[in-house]
């Protein structure tokens, strides 16, 4: 007689792997936020899965390949939850916010991907090219949100991929900056509403794109 236990249940040597697989990506991820990527160790990393340095390579051919896998990762949460189209009934700065909300909470959650990343990518053609990616993606999902913005009157006569690529500029190195160890607050912990407060007040008035005299 089966049991039907052992019917439902996956094959144990494909668990295990994938098991293991994600369990080296999040200790990755930690080893990272302490050592920095050139500073990561295999066999830090392996010993907080508990597995020998060698497993490591059964699912990676490199620490670099690593983080690449975890940098497509990042930017699939990205793209899934950030880059979500403004719906008809929806205020666009309502919208915005929890755009920015978003991005604040996966990057303050994967802050040793996108540093180790940006990091990588002064140096390294093909992490250049994948940082140049996630970067055409958040210009893409911006340009469309200054589109419409425009078409209410904000921003007028300004190139929208240019302000796209200006705010995004800004938003993903502001984050840089108060999540990283080098960055401007190393001693401060910059609490989530105080971030996203002063990400939204500065995104939505380059986005309404008043002038403001230099002397006031």
């Amino acid at each position: 007689m089966n049991d039907d236990s052992e019917l439902n249940e996956p094959s144990p040597r494909v668990t295990k792997g994938a098991l293991t697989r994600t369990a080296i990506m999040q200790a990755a991820k930690r080893v990272i936020a302490i050592d920095g990527f050139a500073g990561m160790k295999v066999a830090d990393v392996m010993a907080a899965v508990g597995k020998s340095p060698g497993a490591f390579y059964v699912h990676f051919k490199s620490k670099e390949a690593l983080l690449h896998e975890l940098l497509a990762v990042f930017q699939h949460r990205l793209r899934v939850e950030v880059n979500a189209p403004l719906r008809a009934d929806e205020d666009p700065s309502a919208h915005l916010e929890n755009r920015l909300r978003t991005f604040w909470r996966i990057y303050r959650e994967d802050w040793p991907i996108a540093t180790a990343a940006f990091q990588m990518s002064m140096a390294d053609k093909q992490f250049a090219r994948a940082w140049h990616n996630i970067r055409q993606q958040g210009i893409r999902g911006f340009a469309a949100v200054v589109r419409a913005a425009q078409k209410s009157g904000g921003s007028v006569g300004l190139d929208p991929e240019l302000v796209a690529s200006a705010v995004t500029s800004m938003i993903e190195y502001a984050c840089y900056n108060w999540t990283a160890a080098t960055g401007d607050f190393p001693d401060r912990f910059i609490d989530d509403e105080t971030a996203i407060g002063v990400l939204s007040h500065l995104v939505l008035q380059a986005l309404r794109g008043s002038e403001v005299p230099l002397n006031q």
